[in-house]
């Protein structure tokens, strides 16, 4: 009801006068007309109420019934006839109705039937105000919901539904003003912050300031949220007899308890709103709400599946994780193990690499064009390109300003000469030199464009850009190899080269090309912060790595991964038959940036692909589902250099298996194993996966990770580098501080 919070309540009494009809008035200014409608509504119905009852605060009671002289209430009152009585109920400080006045058809030994009757008046309005839709909610037969706190319940509930109204978060504060009274008895009146675990209960957090600061004139208070279980231990705690808490709603009142074993505060200084009748210290909470029918409270999770509940709202999640198993048939790319061949051997591939130019862009997944003229299918794709494939009339070659691009370019302007039996070579153009305009050309002969390396193709676009006003004729683009990050950019890059106002015949060859996902780079980045202050600790070879994380010409070399031995010196090297490459390698080719390079071709491709026969080898879903990597892939590609790669080039939502129990025990098995035999072969990538635990890009379910650490801290004990970093790592030693660095680094 507008401007009041009605309900209805029966008072148990020896008395024939049982039924009452409520309405709250908040405290502040009321709108007569408004009061008149709750009256007549109130009177309504087959079954009249044998009172009336409008409660408000004590000082506002004279107000109230003054306002009975107006003609609007007046006809209210005439509309109780001689069998309706309507009375004016005041509360104090501390919530509790004191005084009873009637207005009209006064019922003997009215004020005692509401002696002692406060609780159960609050309660029947807090029945009322809880009985809203979508505020307890079951879990579909068959799953248990997996809260934020890993807990398992098949219902949990949600307060702030009920707040869909004003007057309902008024009453609310009301409600809880004998909990706060409690709390100022207990450790005095001095309130500098009411905390809530979610802004959705805010409102209410305000009401009652305001409604605490007009009762006893004091300050107002602060309003904080410390964002349920996600943020309890991020908050800083109160002094003691500072705050008052208020925690939206608990199935289980788990919140509750950890929020007193977190700030170590009094009892009476946080309170639950809403609970289950069945929880542990129900009896604490503001109202409890029977269990839902069928549930006994002791569900047998084990046979039920998760359903996980995520953010302060709890919105759930509908679908468990889709898990994604690598196999060679579905997803090995032969063009992947094309370039690897031609490029994975020879030094053309770098990680964190920048090349020569020291100011140039540091590029996760760097290939150095210099090494392509050296590839012989190479420069059979150049020939057949200058010989069968570029427009005869072609009079200029334009070229990406860099090294490897001008030395293309050359090679490619000797064969055209030699074709076109001309006496001189074409004239070769940088970017730069067009971009600047400081030469001139036939606007309508043929062009051939170079570019050694490119990434997204911002150069070889802006070439494009430039050439739109001075040359309308034919162009070909002529591209080694693109390494970008999503096929979306592969197939882009050529259609917007081929855009041309004047229809102009655009060619776009391109040698080769991989997608290799986005994000990569941020591992690299992530393993720089962490071990800038303990690098120069675990020996010279780890902290020439480190040195190199950032970013230098060369990139990190071989050592693309952290090492595998005790001494952390050794690198890890790629064993014999590997799935997704021709047999064209041995175990003492230098080959990790080239594994890394095809894990996240292999990842982006099982990401993007769309050929795939069965949805289940796609690692994506058009659902609202989380996808993750099956956790066999870590023994089906058991070589350390494999494993690492791919924890590199996931993404951290494909690594979290914290929410399906099967997977996260399965890691929990896998990585006991790989820790214990840390120093065998079978555990050679156990820094990476360590590392990966470190920055939780790699997640279990809290009890088998707490589990692991348990099994493993015995077999880590050791003075080797090695054991040193993993003993910080997972916290058995503490991560030094930056004053332990030299002071000259």
């Amino acid at each position: 009801m507008k401007g009041f919070f009605s309900f209805d309540c029966v008072l148990e009494s020896s008395s024939p006068v049982r039924n009452f009809h409520f309405l709250f008035k908040p405290p502040g200014t009321f709108n007569v007309a408004n009061l008149a409608d709750a009256i007549e509504v109130g009177l309504q119905g087959i079954n009249p109420p044998d009172v009336v009852a409008i409660i408000c605060e004590t000082e506002e009671a004279a107000e109230v019934k003054k306002a009975f002289e107006q003609p609007l209430l007046i006809q209210a009152l005439n509309r109780t006839s001689n069998k309706v009585c309507l009375c004016i109920c005041s509360f104090s400080h501390d919530g509790t109705i004191k005084q009873v006045d009637a207005l009209t058809n006064a019922v003997a030994d009215l004020e005692r039937l509401f002696r002692g009757q406060t609780a159960a008046i609050r309660n029947a309005g807090l029945k009322k105000l809880f009985s809203a839709k979508h505020v307890s909610v079951v879990a579909p037969p068959g799953f248990t919901f997996v809260k934020p706190s890993q807990k398992r319940s098949t219902h949990f509930l949600r307060a702030e539904e009920a707040l869909t109204e004003v007057e309902g978060v008024q009453f609310l504060a009301f409600a809880l003003l004998e909990k706060l009274c409690n709390r100022a008895r207990k450790v005095g009146a001095n309130l500098d912050v009411i905390f809530v675990d979610t802004m959705g209960i805010a409102a209410v957090a305000y009401a009652l300031r305001d409604m605490y600061c007009t009762l006893f004139e004091v300050a107002k208070p602060r309003v904080v949220t410390f964002h349920s279980h996600e943020g309890i231990d991020k908050i800083d705690a109160p002094l003691h007899g500072t705050s008052f808490t208020l925690i939206s709603a608990s199935s289980s009142m788990n919140l509750e308890r950890d929020w007193k074993q977190k700030v170590k505060c009094d009892a009476t200084e946080v309170v639950t709103l809403l609970t289950l009748l069945d929880a542990k210290d129900s009896q604490d909470a503001l109202f409890a709400l029977p269990a839902p029918a069928g549930l006994d409270g002791r569900p047998h999770h084990k046979h039920l599946k998760d359903l996980p509940i995520v953010g302060e709202r709890f919105a759930p999640e509908d679908l468990l994780p889709k898990s994604v198993l690598l196999r060679k048939k579905q997803h090995r790319l032969q063009e992947v193990s094309d370039f690897c061949e031609a490029y994975g051997l020879n030094g053309a591939l770098a990680v964190q690499a920048r090349g020569p130019i020291p100011t140039a862009k540091v590029r996760p997944i760097y290939l150095d064009g210099r090494k392509l003229m050296d590839n012989e299918n190479f420069r059979e794709f150049a020939d057949k390109l200058v010989g069968q494939q570029t427009p005869a009339s072609v009079s200029a070659i334009i070229y990406q300003d860099d090294e490897a691009s001008r030395e293309i370019a050359e090679y490619c302007a000797e064969k055209l000469r030699e074709v076109m039996h001309r006496a001189t070579p074409l004239t070769l153009v940088s970017d730069a030199e067009i971009e600047s305009g400081d030469t001139d050309l036939d606007s309508t002969a043929g062009i051939l464009v170079v570019a050694a390396v490119v990434g997204r193709g911002t150069r070889l676009l802006s070439i494009s850009r430039d050439l739109r006003d001075v040359h309308s004729g034919a162009r070909t683009y002529f591209i080694g190899a693109q390494i970008a990050e999503t096929a979306a950019q592969l197939s882009a890059l050529p259609l917007n080269l081929k855009h041309s106002a004047s229809n102009a015949e655009i060619r776009i060859e391109r040698f080769a090309g991989i997608a290799v996902g986005q994000g990569i780079d941020e591992s690299f980045e992530e393993e720089l912060q962490a071990f800038r202050n303990i690098q120069r600790q675990l020996g010279d070879p780890f902290a020439a790595r480190f040195e190199r994380l950032a970013g230098s010409a060369n990139g990190l070399g071989n050592a693309v991964f952290m090492p595998r031995d005790d001494n952390l010196v050794e690198d890890m090297r790629l064993r014999p038959d590997f799935a997704y490459w021709d047999p064209f390698y041995g175990e003492v080719n230098d080959t990790n940036a080239a594994v890394l390079a095809t894990a996240g071709a292999l990842l982006q491709n099982a990401r993007e692909g769309q050929k795939f026969a069965s949805e289940i080898d796609r690692l994506a879903t058009d659902a609202f589902q989380q996808v993750i990597l099956n956790p066999e892939n870590f023994t089906r590609y058991n070589d350390g250099a494999i494993q690492a790669a791919l924890l590199r080039c996931a993404r951290p939502s494909e690594l979290d298996y914290s929410r399906e129990e099967s997977a996260s025990q399965f890691m929990l098995d896998l990585l006991a194993n790989i820790f214990e035999q840390h120093n065998r072969r079978q555990g050679e990538a156990a820094c990476e996966f360590a590392f990966a635990l470190y920055t939780q890009k790699l997640r279990l379910q809290q009890r088998h990770l707490d589990d692991l650490k348990a099994r493993i801290q015995p077999k880590l004990e050791g003075a080797t580098h090695k054991l040193r970093l993993l003993r910080i790592l997972f916290g058995f030693d503490a991560m030094p501080a930056s004053e332990t660095l030299p002071d000259d680094f």
